[in-house]
């Protein structure tokens, strides 16, 4: 019995001493897997520092988280970052303030560069609040940003424009 107890605890040090592999190392050679997935990088912190310099009005800050050449798709509508920017002045003009609410953020990171050199990609949910007045509008959004050399350089975000077109009204 003795040598069996001496054989366990020799076997567990042994097993204690040895290398452990990264664990996001160790699941890239996973069967299907094609990348690994983050609740907290650099990156989604640069997504929320977009979102909170839009709620503060602070387009300076905006401008300087996407990259020049930048596409939105809202909605599979496609534009620039100065037609998303004149759209949110849009709402400024007409007295509406806008406050974001987080839901989950995440990053995925994959192994293999898309046609464009892109492996980062930030998605997020959120509940946008537009206030005009007396009057509340709420829109739920979910985005997509790929993200290359710190910048934000393509979004895609679905949601319902009905609320937006109400509180300009």
């Amino acid at each position: 019995m003795k040598k069996i107890i001496l054989l366990f605890v020799l076997a567990v040090s042994i097993f204690a001493c040895t290398k452990k592999e990264d664990g996001a190392v160790a699941s890239a050679d996973a069967n299907g897997q094609s990348g690994v997935t983050f609740d907290s990088t650099a990156n989604t912190d640069l997504y929320k520092q977009s979102l909170k310099s839009l709620e503060s009005g602070d387009t300076a800050t905006y401008r300087s988280t996407y990259a020049p050449d930048v596409v939105f798709h809202d909605n599979l509508d496609s534009m620039s970052l100065d037609a998303n920017m004149a759209m949110f002045k849009s709402f400024a003009d007409k007295g509406i303030k806008v406050k974001i609410e987080f839901g989950p953020i995440w990053e995925t990171q994959n192994n293999k560069a898309n046609e464009k050199g892109i492996t980062n990609y930030v998605s997020g949910y959120m509940t946008l609040i537009l206030t005009r007045g007396d009057k509340t509008a709420k829109t739920f959004i979910h985005t997509i940003d790929a993200v290359k050399d710190g910048k934000l350089v393509e979004e895609w975000s679905l949601y319902d424009r009905a609320a937006m077109a109400e509180i300009m009204k």
